[in-house]
């Protein structure tokens, strides 16, 4: 008598259903624990206090008719825990944005596909979604619909837009889904996308028409530094390559190591730019501006955040001439902190989409040593509120290697200070926050 070779055909089928079974009891498992529980509506509530009393008084009564009545209730309910969490359970949702940063007075815009069971056979649901948006930003369009989901229904669409109004790291999210059961009895919020971070970054303003002789007379300047003859480091030179001006040539380096050495210039490598902010407090308070606005900012908030603005302007104007930008200011913890140290103007706009004003902030001047140290020349551009004679004086001092400065401030300087300035070869850039009394100006 022969025995079979392998399993029967049963027990394949049987192992079959086993492993299908477990593999969607495991994915129900998993869809049930990430969705809440059903919670009461009003009418919930009420349908199930009137079934609790109808069978405790019909059993008390011994009332065959109460009691039913009340287990119909309570059947009643318990079908709708069961309806709302097989809609609920298999919702998927995806957020789809063009970008994760954003300018104030620009508008942001996401959209929301939200997707129903895949299995052909289900119920189909009229269900709210929601995304939530933080304080920053302001909905230009309505951020709910009412969608259908179900078998063989297509993907549900939300495209929301929402116009930045404050700089910061601001919060969408998360997308829920509302879902009652078809006698209103319950009801399931469930989140289906989780939040996202959105950087919104400070807009720009009108500076006028900054001197490109400035940005000129940087990489000008570098050259000239770079290029006195027999002054330049081992670093600054490099072997003659054909096609190289005689003009470059360092003779003096070239004799001592027996071949010709070439001056590195900065004309392939245009000069840095540091933008230093200032965030004191009192800097930015009592700027001179009319009653109704200074009692409105009493705190120079208004004032700093227009600072902002114009700091990123700077940076905006400067990254399109300059191969690096740094942003400076100083945090905290009583440390310099930087922002685009790799060259990016993104990362500038990240970094004063951060920057708050403090009452215990380092003045501009303590500040800047420390992006010295960190090998960093050209352009230095500070913005501020208001400086004094002696704060000029010290800025200039901690730039005279560079080439030249801008400071950008939102109240004309006192002529002192622009006296010192001028004689540092600095370039003053004036913005005026909305109300000030004196027109701005750039010399």
């Amino acid at each position: 008598m022969s025995r079979p070779d392998g399993p029967s055909a049963v027990a394949l089928r049987s192992g079959a259903v086993r492993s299908w079974g477990t593999r969607y009891g495991r994915r129900g498992l998993a869809l049930l624990r990430r969705t809440p529980f059903p919670r009461p509506t009003a009418r919930g509530w009420t349908v199930l206090g009137s079934g609790v009393a109808l069978v405790g008084g019909g059993l008390v009564s011994s009332t065959s008719v109460a009691v039913s009545a009340g287990l119909l209730l309570l059947v009643l309910l318990v079908l709708g825990v069961v309806m709302a969490l097989v809609v609920a359970a298999p919702l998927r949702a995806t957020r789809t944005t063009a970008r994760g940063m954003v300018q104030v007075g620009e508008v942001h815009r996401e959209r929301i596909t939200l997707r129903g069971t895949s299995l052909p056979i289900g119920p189909r649901s009229t269900l709210l979604v929601r995304e939530q948006l933080d304080d920053a930003f302001a909905s230009v369009s309505d951020a709910e619909v009412l969608a259908l989901v179900g078998p063989n229904v297509p993907p549900a669409v939300l495209d929301v837009e929402a116009l930045a109004v404050h700089r910061g790291r601001a919060v969408v999210g998360p997308v829920t889904i509302r879902v009652e059961d078809p006698f209103g009895l319950l009801r399931i919020d469930r989140p289906v996308v989780a939040a996202e971070e959105v950087v919104v970054v400070p807009a720009s303003t009108p500076l006028g028409a900054i001197d490109t002789g400035a940005l000129a007379g940087a990489v000008s300047a570098d050259e000239g530094r770079v290029g006195q003859g027999g002054s330049a480091d081992d670093s600054e030179l490099r072997p003659y390559r054909q096609g190289d001006p005689i003009r470059r040539v360092h003779w003096a380096q070239s004799a001592r190591r027996g071949e010709l050495h070439v001056r590195q210039t900065s004309q392939a490598q245009p000069p840095e730019a540091v933008i230093a902010l200032d965030v004191r407090r009192e800097s930015y308070q009592s700027l001179g501006r009319d009653v109704l606005a200074e009692l409105s900012d009493l705190g120079g908030d208004a004032a700093f955040e227009h600072a902002v603005v114009v700091a990123a302007s700077v940076a905006r104007a400067l990254s399109a001439r300059t191969s690096r930008v740094v942003l400076v200011s100083d945090a905290p913890d009583g440390r310099s902190r930087h922002a685009g140290d790799a060259g990016g103007l993104t990362d500038v706009l990240v970094g004063l989409a951060d920057v708050r004003v403090r009452s215990d902030a380092r003045d501009v001047a303590e500040v800047l040593p420390d992006v010295r140290g960190r090998d960093v020349h050209g352009m230095t551009a500070v913005v501020t509120g208001r400086i004094t004679a002696e704060q000029a004086a010290e800025l200039v001092s901690q730039t005279s290697g560079s080439s030249r400065g801008i400071l950008a401030t939102i109240v004309p300087p006192e002529p002192a200070v622009r006296g010192i300035l001028d004689r540092g070869g600095w370039r003053t850039l004036v913005v005026p926050v909305t109300g000030a009394r004196a027109p701005g100006s750039l010399r």
